[in-house]
């Protein structure tokens, strides 16, 4: 079911439903893009043009924050539940593992991205990955990478080139892709890589992944600040006047 929060969308929709939409989609060939929506990115989305463009043409958008899920349980949407990126992309990646898919990566880092390939060659042992590319490119060199990595023909792009680059990407090349799933998945090669690591699961438990994010990278101490009490704000005024 499709909500809205301060006018953007977001799916109310479990893990499980989610991960069987993906599951559906490499079965059938279908295109699939992929959204994990925190509150920085609804603020962001109603200032950038593009990204809102993005937002709009995804098929899915999943509750990737806390935040997100508290607003919509204000609204009345009580079974939401958070359904964590990383997460998600772990679900479709054993998946595309059990059904022996076709995986291209673009982002991060070249040394990041080479540690996260060979993790997943172990851990998944029965994907292809067809093509790595980092992202650490000049924006020029865009088109010429979605041209590269369409000729391969991956049923999964995993995007990490930071939101909003990534999901803009996917939106701009999205028809080179007609049957693959598209998704972005922020810094998850830096923890899969094992660059960072995960808050605990009992932090996480707690609805406090983002404090501990907060406190082990300080540089997105200004991020948050610069957002999440914006949105809180504009959440609760939206709720009294609307």
């Amino acid at each position: 079911m499709r909500s809205r929060i301060l006018g953007q969308p977001i799916d109310i929709i479990s893990m499980d439903e989610a991960s069987e939409l993906a599951k559906n989609a490499f079965l059938n060939s279908c295109q699939l893009k992929i959204i994990t929506l925190n509150p920085e990115m609804v603020i962001n989305a109603s200032k950038n043009l593009e990204f809102q463009s993005a937002l709009n043409n995804s098929h899915l958008i999943v509750p990737d924050g806390t935040g997100i899920v508290w607003a919509l349980k204000l609204n009345g949407n009580s079974f939401a539940e958070k359904v964590p990126g990383i997460e998600l992309a772990e679900k479709i990646l054993e998946t595309a593992n059990q059904l022996s898919k076709k995986i291209a990566i673009f982002g991060s880092k070249k040394e990041i991205l080479e540690k996260t390939v060979n993790k997943f060659m172990s851990i998944y042992p029965k994907i292809n990955i067809v093509k790595a590319v980092d992202g650490y490119q000049d924006e020029e060199k865009f088109p010429e990478i979605a041209t590269t990595i369409s000729q391969t023909k991956p049923d999964l792009i995993l995007v990490a080139l930071g939101t909003p680059k990534q999901e803009i990407w996917i939106n701009k090349y999205s028809e080179m892709f007609p049957k693959s799933i598209m998704i972005g998945i922020g810094g998850s090669l830096d923890v899969w890589s094992g660059k960072k690591r995960r808050a605990p699961e009992w932090v996480r438990n707690m609805s406090l992944e983002w404090l501990f994010r907060a406190i082990n990278e300080p540089q997105r101490i200004l991020r948050v600040l610069k957002s999440l009490p914006c949105f809180v704000f504009a959440v609760i005024k939206n709720k009294i006047f609307i």
